[in-house]
């Protein structure tokens, strides 16, 4: 799947050697994994790392953190990071949801 994002973020002109802000969402059942995840992350580069409950106002008692890296798209930059935040999920129990980034226009 990311690499099919990638592909078509390059399709529409993407520069992946630009360096951009690259947002990740985890979702978590219980609190203290995701507060234990929110750490991790920090600990690993991340910043801007947020908890919320996006769902609350339904009656989801689940958990979001949505975390921050500056990077490019380039496949192996953009691998590493997704490679790192994804075994950190799967370490405390969330699930890994994607990632989303702004698109930078070549010349």
């Amino acid at each position: 799947m990311d690499a099919e994002t990638l592909k078509t973020i390059a399709g529409h002109g993407d520069d992946k050697s630009a360096i951009r802000d690259v947002i990740h969402y985890t979702y978590f059942e219980e609190e203290a994994e995701a507060r234990s995840f929110a750490r991790a992350v920090l600990a690993q580069g991340f910043h801007d790392v947020a908890l919320g409950q996006p769902g609350l106002s339904d009656g989801d008692t689940g958990y979001v953190i949505r975390a921050h890296h500056d990077g490019t798209l380039i496949e192996g930059d953009i691998s590493k990071r997704l490679s790192t935040i994804r075994q950190l999920a799967e370490k405390f129990s969330g699930d890994y949801d994607g990632w989303e980034a702004a698109l930078v226009l070549k010349d």
